[in-house]
Protein backbone atom coordinates (compact mmCIF):
# COMPACT_ATOMS: atom_id res chain seq x y z
CA UNK A 1 0.00 0.00 0.00
CA UNK A 2 2.60 2.48 0.80
CA UNK A 3 4.56 1.85 -2.28
CA UNK A 4 1.73 2.27 -4.26
CA UNK A 5 1.50 5.86 -2.37
CA UNK A 6 4.43 6.61 -3.08
CA UNK A 7 3.97 5.21 -6.83
CA UNK A 8 0.90 8.15 -6.91
CA UNK A 9 3.11 10.83 -5.55
CA UNK A 10 6.44 10.39 -7.66
CA UNK A 11 3.84 10.47 -10.69
CA UNK A 12 2.19 13.15 -9.50
CA UNK A 13 5.45 15.18 -9.04
CA UNK A 14 7.03 13.95 -12.35
CA UNK A 15 3.18 15.57 -13.99
CA UNK A 16 4.16 18.94 -11.94
CA UNK A 17 7.33 18.78 -12.95
CA UNK A 18 6.37 18.48 -17.11
CA UNK A 19 3.58 21.15 -16.31
CA UNK A 20 6.33 23.52 -14.73
CA UNK A 21 8.57 22.79 -17.72
CA UNK A 22 5.74 23.28 -20.29
CA UNK A 23 4.62 26.24 -18.63
CA UNK A 24 7.94 27.92 -18.16
CA UNK A 25 8.71 26.96 -22.06
CA UNK A 26 5.36 28.63 -22.96
CA UNK A 27 6.64 31.98 -20.59
CA UNK A 28 9.91 31.93 -22.89
CA UNK A 29 7.99 31.48 -26.07
CA UNK A 30 5.73 34.11 -24.89
CA UNK A 31 8.79 36.72 -24.13
CA UNK A 32 10.40 36.37 -27.38
CA UNK A 33 6.96 36.20 -29.75
CA UNK A 34 7.00 39.99 -29.72
CA UNK A 35 10.37 40.45 -30.55
CA UNK A 36 10.58 37.87 -33.32
CA UNK A 37 7.23 38.96 -34.64
CA UNK A 38 8.18 43.00 -34.42
CA UNK A 39 11.53 42.33 -36.14
CA UNK A 40 9.89 39.65 -39.16
CA UNK A 41 7.42 42.64 -39.13
CA UNK A 42 9.81 45.31 -40.12
CA UNK A 43 11.64 43.34 -42.71
CA UNK A 44 8.19 42.20 -44.74
CA UNK A 45 7.23 45.88 -44.51
CA UNK A 46 10.36 47.45 -45.57
CA UNK A 47 10.82 45.64 -48.60
CA UNK A 48 6.73 45.52 -49.27
CA UNK A 49 6.90 49.63 -49.47
CA UNK A 50 9.46 49.72 -51.75
CA UNK A 51 8.45 47.16 -54.28
CA UNK A 52 4.65 49.25 -53.85
CA UNK A 53 6.52 52.49 -55.04
CA UNK A 54 8.36 50.58 -57.58
CA UNK A 55 5.07 49.33 -59.34
CA UNK A 56 3.72 53.01 -58.44
CA UNK A 57 6.48 54.32 -61.02
CA UNK A 58 6.14 51.89 -63.68
CA UNK A 59 1.75 52.50 -63.53
CA UNK A 60 2.34 56.53 -62.63
CA UNK A 61 -0.58 56.72 -64.86
CA UNK A 62 -2.87 53.62 -63.86
CA UNK A 63 -1.81 54.15 -60.06
CA UNK A 64 -6.31 54.36 -58.81
CA UNK A 65 -6.88 50.89 -60.82
CA UNK A 66 -4.08 49.24 -59.67
CA UNK A 67 -4.98 49.76 -55.70
CA UNK A 68 -8.57 49.61 -56.01
CA UNK A 69 -9.10 47.12 -59.08
CA UNK A 70 -5.97 44.72 -59.02
CA UNK A 71 -4.99 44.83 -54.96
CA UNK A 72 -7.71 43.56 -52.95
CA UNK A 73 -8.48 40.12 -55.04
CA UNK A 74 -4.96 39.66 -55.79
CA UNK A 75 -4.45 39.85 -51.82
CA UNK A 76 -7.34 37.92 -51.15
CA UNK A 77 -6.26 35.18 -53.21
CA UNK A 78 -2.84 34.69 -51.19
CA UNK A 79 -4.96 35.45 -48.03
CA UNK A 80 -7.01 32.28 -49.12
CA UNK A 81 -3.96 30.40 -49.33
CA UNK A 82 -2.70 31.00 -46.50
CA UNK A 83 -5.91 30.73 -44.04
CA UNK A 84 -6.01 27.32 -45.62
CA UNK A 85 -2.62 26.10 -44.12
CA UNK A 86 -3.97 27.96 -40.90
CA UNK A 87 -7.20 26.44 -40.35
CA UNK A 88 -5.48 23.17 -41.22
CA UNK A 89 -2.57 23.05 -38.69
CA UNK A 90 -5.36 24.29 -35.99
CA UNK A 91 -7.29 21.03 -36.95
CA UNK A 92 -4.19 19.09 -36.91
CA UNK A 93 -3.29 20.71 -33.42
CA UNK A 94 -5.67 21.51 -31.42
CA UNK A 95 -7.82 18.16 -32.71
CA UNK A 96 -11.16 20.55 -32.87
CA UNK A 97 -13.24 19.53 -35.65
CA UNK A 98 -14.96 22.84 -35.94
CA UNK A 99 -11.99 24.21 -37.74
CA UNK A 100 -12.89 23.07 -40.95
CA UNK A 101 -14.40 25.29 -44.06
CA UNK A 102 -17.05 26.11 -41.50
CA UNK A 103 -14.40 28.55 -40.57
CA UNK A 104 -14.32 30.82 -43.44
CA UNK A 105 -18.37 31.43 -42.89
CA UNK A 106 -19.21 35.08 -41.91
CA UNK A 107 -21.21 33.70 -38.86
CA UNK A 108 -18.20 31.72 -37.37
CA UNK A 109 -18.15 30.85 -34.11
CA UNK A 110 -14.40 31.06 -34.61
CA UNK A 111 -14.63 34.86 -35.07
CA UNK A 112 -13.93 35.36 -31.39
CA UNK A 113 -13.88 33.96 -27.69
CA UNK A 114 -17.83 35.75 -27.78
CA UNK A 115 -18.64 33.93 -30.70
CA UNK A 116 -19.92 35.30 -33.91
CA UNK A 117 -18.99 38.74 -34.78
CA UNK A 118 -20.85 41.46 -36.75
CA UNK A 119 -19.57 41.94 -40.12
CA UNK A 120 -20.16 45.38 -40.22
CA UNK A 121 -16.86 45.65 -37.68
CA UNK A 122 -14.83 43.87 -40.71
CA UNK A 123 -16.33 46.20 -43.27
CA UNK A 124 -15.38 49.32 -41.46
CA UNK A 125 -12.17 47.54 -41.45
CA UNK A 126 -11.79 47.06 -45.05
CA UNK A 127 -13.45 50.33 -45.74
CA UNK A 128 -11.04 52.61 -44.15
CA UNK A 129 -7.97 50.66 -45.67
CA UNK A 130 -9.04 50.95 -48.83
CA UNK A 131 -9.56 54.67 -48.14
CA UNK A 132 -6.47 54.91 -47.19
CA UNK A 133 -4.95 53.19 -50.33
CA UNK A 134 -7.10 54.79 -52.72
CA UNK A 135 -6.25 58.37 -52.01
CA UNK A 136 -2.53 57.88 -51.21
CA UNK A 137 -2.39 56.11 -54.88
CA UNK A 138 -2.23 59.43 -57.20
CA UNK A 139 0.19 61.00 -55.18
CA UNK A 140 2.98 57.81 -54.59
CA UNK A 141 4.44 58.61 -57.85
CA UNK A 142 4.90 62.17 -57.47
CA UNK A 143 6.94 61.89 -53.74
CA UNK A 144 10.41 60.33 -53.63
CA UNK A 145 10.50 56.81 -51.38
CA UNK A 146 12.40 58.34 -48.55
CA UNK A 147 9.88 61.40 -48.45
CA UNK A 148 7.18 59.10 -47.83
CA UNK A 149 7.75 58.02 -45.05
CA UNK A 150 8.46 61.16 -42.87
CA UNK A 151 5.02 62.11 -44.43
CA UNK A 152 3.86 58.80 -43.38
CA UNK A 153 5.02 59.23 -39.53
CA UNK A 154 2.20 61.90 -38.98
CA UNK A 155 0.02 58.85 -38.84
CA UNK A 156 1.42 58.42 -34.62
CA UNK A 157 0.17 62.22 -34.33
CA UNK A 158 -3.34 61.64 -35.50
CA UNK A 159 -3.46 58.17 -33.79
CA UNK A 160 -2.24 59.14 -30.47
CA UNK A 161 -4.92 61.90 -30.60
CA UNK A 162 -8.17 59.82 -32.07
CA UNK A 163 -6.90 56.58 -29.47
CA UNK A 164 -6.91 59.82 -26.56
CA UNK A 165 -10.27 60.28 -27.18
CA UNK A 166 -11.86 57.28 -28.66
CA UNK A 167 -10.15 55.25 -26.56
CA UNK A 168 -9.25 56.39 -23.39
CA UNK A 169 -5.73 56.06 -24.06
CA UNK A 170 -3.68 58.00 -21.88
CA UNK A 171 0.17 58.75 -22.65
CA UNK A 172 2.90 59.45 -20.37
CA UNK A 173 5.91 62.21 -21.26
CA UNK A 174 7.99 59.60 -22.78
CA UNK A 175 5.45 59.32 -25.29
CA UNK A 176 4.97 62.78 -26.28
CA UNK A 177 8.92 63.26 -26.66
CA UNK A 178 9.05 60.34 -29.16
CA UNK A 179 6.18 61.84 -30.80
CA UNK A 180 7.39 65.19 -31.09
CA UNK A 181 10.90 63.33 -32.47
CA UNK A 182 8.72 62.05 -35.40
CA UNK A 183 7.44 64.99 -36.15
CA UNK A 184 11.33 66.61 -36.09
CA UNK A 185 12.46 63.75 -38.55
CA UNK A 186 9.82 64.67 -40.85
CA UNK A 187 11.04 68.37 -40.71
CA UNK A 188 14.99 67.18 -41.07
CA UNK A 189 13.86 65.07 -43.63
CA UNK A 190 11.75 67.66 -46.13
CA UNK A 191 13.30 70.81 -45.19
CA UNK A 192 16.79 69.57 -46.77
CA UNK A 193 14.76 69.35 -50.19
CA UNK A 194 12.76 72.61 -49.74
CA UNK A 195 16.05 73.99 -49.29
CA UNK A 196 17.93 72.92 -52.49
CA UNK A 197 21.73 73.51 -53.65
CA UNK A 198 22.81 77.23 -53.11
CA UNK A 199 21.74 79.75 -55.71
CA UNK A 200 25.66 80.20 -56.74
CA UNK A 201 25.56 76.14 -57.25
CA UNK A 202 22.81 75.76 -59.74
CA UNK A 203 24.01 78.99 -61.47
CA UNK A 204 27.35 77.84 -62.19
CA UNK A 205 25.95 74.44 -63.45
CA UNK A 206 23.96 76.41 -65.82
CA UNK A 207 26.85 78.20 -67.07
CA UNK A 208 28.80 74.78 -67.27
CA UNK A 209 25.62 73.14 -69.51
CA UNK A 210 25.60 75.94 -72.10
CA UNK A 211 28.95 76.04 -72.48
CA UNK A 212 29.09 72.42 -72.96
CA UNK A 213 26.39 72.85 -75.24
CA UNK A 214 28.59 74.06 -77.83
CA UNK A 215 29.48 71.30 -79.96
CA UNK A 216 32.84 72.09 -81.50
CA UNK A 217 33.95 71.51 -77.72
CA UNK A 218 36.06 68.40 -77.55
CA UNK A 219 34.75 67.18 -74.95
CA UNK A 220 33.47 63.68 -74.25
CA UNK A 221 29.34 63.00 -74.24
CA UNK A 222 29.54 61.29 -70.97
CA UNK A 223 31.00 64.98 -69.05
CA UNK A 224 28.18 66.81 -71.13
CA UNK A 225 25.58 63.76 -69.88
CA UNK A 226 26.68 64.33 -65.92
CA UNK A 227 26.67 67.96 -66.08
CA UNK A 228 23.62 68.34 -67.95
CA UNK A 229 22.09 65.86 -65.08
CA UNK A 230 23.44 67.38 -62.75
CA UNK A 231 22.23 70.67 -63.58
CA UNK A 232 18.44 69.41 -63.81
CA UNK A 233 18.84 68.12 -60.79
CA UNK A 234 19.80 71.16 -59.31
CA UNK A 235 16.70 73.01 -58.06
CA UNK A 236 14.77 74.20 -54.94
CA UNK A 237 11.91 73.83 -53.46
CA UNK A 238 10.13 70.17 -53.70
CA UNK A 239 12.30 67.76 -55.31
CA UNK A 240 11.67 66.72 -59.26
CA UNK A 241 9.45 64.07 -60.62
CA UNK A 242 11.75 60.85 -61.85
CA UNK A 243 10.08 58.47 -63.73
CA UNK A 244 11.19 54.53 -63.84
CA UNK A 245 13.34 55.27 -66.11
CA UNK A 246 15.12 57.61 -63.70
CA UNK A 247 14.57 60.27 -66.21
CA UNK A 248 13.40 63.86 -64.61
CA UNK A 249 10.04 64.93 -65.88
CA UNK A 250 9.15 68.90 -65.08
CA UNK A 251 5.82 68.76 -62.75
CA UNK A 252 3.94 72.07 -62.10
CA UNK A 253 4.99 73.05 -58.44
CA UNK A 254 1.27 73.62 -57.57
CA UNK A 255 0.46 69.90 -58.87
CA UNK A 256 3.26 68.81 -56.50
CA UNK A 257 1.81 70.62 -53.55
CA UNK A 258 -1.50 69.19 -53.94
CA UNK A 259 -0.12 65.76 -54.27
CA UNK A 260 2.22 66.42 -51.09
CA UNK A 261 -1.26 67.53 -49.49
CA UNK A 262 -2.91 64.89 -50.45
CA UNK A 263 -0.99 62.47 -49.19
CA UNK A 264 -1.18 63.69 -45.57
CA UNK A 265 -4.78 63.77 -46.33
CA UNK A 266 -5.03 60.03 -46.89
CA UNK A 267 -2.88 59.36 -43.60
CA UNK A 268 -6.07 60.29 -41.68
CA UNK A 269 -8.13 57.17 -42.34
CA UNK A 270 -5.63 55.08 -41.59
CA UNK A 271 -5.52 56.62 -37.86
CA UNK A 272 -8.68 55.93 -37.06
CA UNK A 273 -9.03 52.78 -38.50
CA UNK A 274 -5.94 51.97 -36.16
CA UNK A 275 -7.76 52.49 -33.33
CA UNK A 276 -10.80 51.13 -34.41
CA UNK A 277 -9.58 47.42 -34.66
CA UNK A 278 -7.54 48.18 -31.52
CA UNK A 279 -10.82 48.17 -29.91
CA UNK A 280 -12.15 45.45 -31.71
CA UNK A 281 -9.63 42.84 -31.50
CA UNK A 282 -9.40 43.43 -28.07
CA UNK A 283 -13.03 43.61 -26.92
CA UNK A 284 -13.96 40.46 -27.95
CA UNK A 285 -10.86 38.59 -28.85
CA UNK A 286 -11.51 38.62 -32.45
CA UNK A 287 -9.44 36.13 -33.86
CA UNK A 288 -6.69 38.18 -35.87
CA UNK A 289 -6.99 35.27 -39.29
CA UNK A 290 -10.46 34.82 -39.49
CA UNK A 291 -10.53 38.81 -39.51
CA UNK A 292 -7.75 39.15 -42.13
CA UNK A 293 -9.33 36.93 -44.10
CA UNK A 294 -13.08 38.92 -44.27
CA UNK A 295 -11.02 42.34 -44.29
CA UNK A 296 -9.94 41.02 -47.57
CA UNK A 297 -13.50 40.19 -48.80
CA UNK A 298 -14.62 43.74 -47.68
CA UNK A 299 -11.61 44.83 -49.60
CA UNK A 300 -12.86 43.29 -53.09
CA UNK A 301 -16.23 44.84 -52.70
CA UNK A 302 -15.04 48.30 -51.47
CA UNK A 303 -12.40 48.41 -54.22
CA UNK A 304 -15.19 48.42 -57.09
CA UNK A 305 -17.62 50.60 -55.16
CA UNK A 306 -14.70 53.19 -54.96
CA UNK A 307 -13.75 52.52 -58.43
CA UNK A 308 -15.74 55.84 -59.52
CA UNK A 309 -12.55 58.09 -58.08
CA UNK A 310 -10.81 56.71 -61.56
CA UNK A 311 -12.42 58.96 -63.00
CA UNK A 312 -11.10 62.25 -60.63
CA UNK A 313 -9.00 64.10 -62.95
CA UNK A 314 -5.98 63.08 -60.51
CA UNK A 315 -2.92 64.91 -62.43
CA UNK A 316 -0.53 62.42 -63.61
CA UNK A 317 3.16 62.44 -64.28
CA UNK A 318 2.61 63.05 -67.76
CA UNK A 319 -0.52 65.51 -67.60
CA UNK A 320 -4.03 64.57 -66.04
CA UNK A 321 -5.96 61.35 -65.66
CA UNK A 322 -8.35 61.00 -68.75
CA UNK A 323 -10.49 57.69 -67.34
CA UNK A 324 -14.08 58.55 -67.92
CA UNK A 325 -17.51 56.35 -67.60
CA UNK A 326 -17.87 55.60 -71.08
CA UNK A 327 -14.13 54.48 -71.54
CA UNK A 328 -14.12 52.57 -68.74
CA UNK A 329 -13.65 48.87 -70.19
CA UNK A 330 -10.78 50.64 -72.45
CA UNK A 331 -8.94 52.07 -69.58
CA UNK A 332 -9.08 48.95 -67.97
CA UNK A 333 -7.48 47.09 -70.82
CA UNK A 334 -4.66 49.63 -71.10
CA UNK A 335 -4.04 49.28 -67.32
CA UNK A 336 -3.98 45.68 -67.69
CA UNK A 337 -1.36 46.12 -70.85
CA UNK A 338 0.69 48.05 -68.96
CA UNK A 339 0.45 45.87 -66.13
CA UNK A 340 2.05 43.50 -68.37
CA UNK A 341 4.72 45.37 -69.50
CA UNK A 342 3.82 47.06 -72.76
CA UNK A 343 3.05 50.60 -73.30
CA UNK A 344 -1.18 51.09 -74.32
CA UNK A 345 -0.38 54.21 -75.93
CA UNK A 346 2.27 56.69 -77.08
CA UNK A 347 1.56 59.19 -74.75
CA UNK A 348 2.32 55.86 -71.93
CA UNK A 349 5.94 55.97 -71.34
CA UNK A 350 7.22 53.84 -68.24
CA UNK A 351 4.98 50.51 -68.43
CA UNK A 352 7.56 48.99 -70.71
CA UNK A 353 10.64 49.95 -68.54
CA UNK A 354 9.60 46.60 -66.59
CA UNK A 355 7.11 43.78 -66.18
CA UNK A 356 4.74 45.42 -63.31
CA UNK A 357 3.02 42.39 -62.67
CA UNK A 358 6.48 40.65 -61.44
CA UNK A 359 7.27 43.37 -58.92
CA UNK A 360 3.17 43.40 -57.70
CA UNK A 361 3.68 39.84 -56.67
CA UNK A 362 6.47 40.03 -54.68
CA UNK A 363 4.66 43.12 -53.32
CA UNK A 364 1.91 40.93 -52.55
CA UNK A 365 3.30 37.64 -51.18
CA UNK A 366 4.99 40.62 -48.33
CA UNK A 367 1.47 42.32 -47.91
CA UNK A 368 -0.17 39.61 -46.94
CA UNK A 369 2.65 38.50 -43.95
CA UNK A 370 2.87 42.42 -43.12
CA UNK A 371 -1.01 42.92 -43.17
CA UNK A 372 -1.36 39.65 -40.71
CA UNK A 373 1.64 40.98 -38.38
CA UNK A 374 0.13 44.01 -38.21
CA UNK A 375 -3.11 43.15 -37.37
CA UNK A 376 -1.44 40.97 -34.58
CA UNK A 377 0.98 43.54 -33.21
CA UNK A 378 -2.39 46.13 -32.73
CA UNK A 379 -3.94 42.98 -30.61
CA UNK A 380 -1.37 42.10 -28.52
CA UNK A 381 0.51 46.03 -27.68
CA UNK A 382 -1.86 48.62 -29.53
CA UNK A 383 -2.98 50.61 -32.74
CA UNK A 384 -0.48 53.61 -31.37
CA UNK A 385 2.25 50.85 -30.66
CA UNK A 386 1.78 49.55 -34.20
CA UNK A 387 1.98 52.57 -36.34
CA UNK A 388 4.97 53.76 -34.20
CA UNK A 389 6.36 50.27 -35.02
CA UNK A 390 5.78 50.97 -38.65
CA UNK A 391 8.22 53.91 -38.41
CA UNK A 392 11.53 51.18 -38.13
CA UNK A 393 9.39 50.03 -41.72
CA UNK A 394 9.53 53.23 -43.55
CA UNK A 395 13.54 53.29 -42.11
CA UNK A 396 14.15 50.09 -43.66
CA UNK A 397 12.58 51.16 -46.97
CA UNK A 398 13.94 54.25 -47.01
CA UNK A 399 17.69 52.79 -46.81
CA UNK A 400 16.37 49.89 -49.69
CA UNK A 401 15.41 53.04 -51.78
CA UNK A 402 19.39 53.69 -52.55
CA UNK A 403 19.10 50.62 -54.54
CA UNK A 404 18.62 49.73 -58.48
CA UNK A 405 17.85 46.52 -56.83
CA UNK A 406 14.62 47.26 -54.80
CA UNK A 407 13.19 50.02 -56.66
CA UNK A 408 14.81 50.62 -60.11
CA UNK A 409 15.72 53.36 -62.23
CA UNK A 410 14.41 56.07 -59.67
CA UNK A 411 16.75 55.03 -57.04
CA UNK A 412 18.41 58.00 -54.81
CA UNK A 413 21.28 57.93 -52.97
CA UNK A 414 19.86 59.50 -49.27
CA UNK A 415 21.58 63.07 -47.85
CA UNK A 416 22.96 63.53 -44.75
CA UNK A 417 19.84 64.67 -43.48
CA UNK A 418 17.84 62.23 -44.89
CA UNK A 419 19.71 59.69 -42.61
CA UNK A 420 19.56 62.36 -39.74
CA UNK A 421 15.69 62.13 -40.06
CA UNK A 422 15.94 57.91 -40.04
CA UNK A 423 18.05 58.20 -37.21
CA UNK A 424 15.54 60.47 -35.63
CA UNK A 425 12.83 58.52 -35.55
CA UNK A 426 14.61 55.47 -34.66
CA UNK A 427 15.75 57.34 -31.63
CA UNK A 428 11.77 58.27 -31.28
CA UNK A 429 10.72 55.01 -31.69
CA UNK A 430 13.34 54.07 -28.72
CA UNK A 431 12.07 56.53 -26.39
CA UNK A 432 8.18 56.12 -26.97
CA UNK A 433 8.90 52.25 -25.78
CA UNK A 434 10.47 53.78 -22.22
CA UNK A 435 6.81 53.36 -20.79
CA UNK A 436 3.90 51.61 -21.34
CA UNK A 437 0.63 53.29 -22.78
CA UNK A 438 -2.39 53.30 -20.20
CA UNK A 439 -6.16 53.46 -19.64
CA UNK A 440 -7.24 56.52 -17.73
CA UNK A 441 -7.11 54.32 -14.63
CA UNK A 442 -3.32 53.70 -15.49
CA UNK A 443 -3.69 50.16 -16.59
CA UNK A 444 -1.49 49.22 -19.03
CA UNK A 445 -3.06 48.83 -22.47
CA UNK A 446 -0.66 46.27 -23.87
CA UNK A 447 -1.38 42.37 -23.98
CA UNK A 448 -4.65 40.36 -24.39
CA UNK A 449 -7.38 38.32 -22.00
CA UNK A 450 -8.68 35.20 -23.31
CA UNK A 451 -12.56 36.05 -22.90
CA UNK A 452 -11.83 39.70 -24.38
CA UNK A 453 -11.56 43.18 -22.59
CA UNK A 454 -14.08 44.90 -20.79
CA UNK A 455 -13.12 47.99 -21.18
CA UNK A 456 -13.77 48.14 -24.82
CA UNK A 457 -17.20 46.75 -24.42
CA UNK A 458 -20.40 48.66 -24.95
CA UNK A 459 -22.16 47.25 -21.71
CA UNK A 460 -18.70 47.64 -19.41
CA UNK A 461 -17.34 50.83 -17.89
CA UNK A 462 -15.18 51.47 -20.61
CA UNK A 463 -12.58 52.56 -18.27
CA UNK A 464 -14.02 55.11 -16.25
CA UNK A 465 -13.72 52.66 -12.91
CA UNK A 466 -12.22 49.68 -12.24
CA UNK A 467 -14.22 46.32 -12.67
CA UNK A 468 -14.09 43.56 -10.11
CA UNK A 469 -13.76 41.19 -12.65
CA UNK A 470 -10.35 42.98 -13.65
CA UNK A 471 -11.82 43.29 -17.05
CA UNK A 472 -12.36 40.07 -18.08
CA UNK A 473 -16.05 39.71 -20.29
CA UNK A 474 -17.15 36.58 -18.72
CA UNK A 475 -20.49 38.15 -18.06
CA UNK A 476 -20.81 40.55 -20.96
CA UNK A 477 -22.75 39.92 -24.13
CA UNK A 478 -21.97 38.10 -27.07
CA UNK A 479 -20.15 39.49 -29.66
CA UNK A 480 -23.07 40.22 -31.33
CA UNK A 481 -24.38 42.52 -28.55
CA UNK A 482 -21.92 44.82 -28.70
CA UNK A 483 -22.21 48.20 -30.61
CA UNK A 484 -20.97 48.89 -33.65
CA UNK A 485 -18.00 51.82 -32.77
Amino acid sequence: MSHRVLDEEMSEASSSREELHKTAKTDWQEVLLVPLGFVAFVVICGLDKVFLYRVHKIMADYTAVLMGIYWPPMLQAMCAVVSLGYVWRQRLVTKDPSYSLAWFSPWSEKASSQGAVPQLWIALFALWDMVNAVLAAPPSPFIPMVLQQPLNNMLVLWTALIAFFYLNTRFKQVHYAGICLILCSCLVGVLVELQGPAPKICAGLDTGQETLSNPALPVPDATRWLVGNASDECASGLPQYKDSKGQILHIPLGTLVFMYGLYIVAVIPAAFVNCYKQKKLKQVNLDVMWSFFWTGMWQVVWGVLLYPLDWVPWPTPTGHNEATPSHTTQDLKDSWTCFMGTNPKPSITTCDSEPAYLWFAAYLLLNVFFNLLFLWLIKRLSGTWAAIGSILCGNLGGFFSQYELFVGKSAAALTLEQWMALVLSSIAMWVYNIEDETDINGISVYGKNERGDHRYDSHGPLGLQPDPDEYASENEPTAQDHTVL
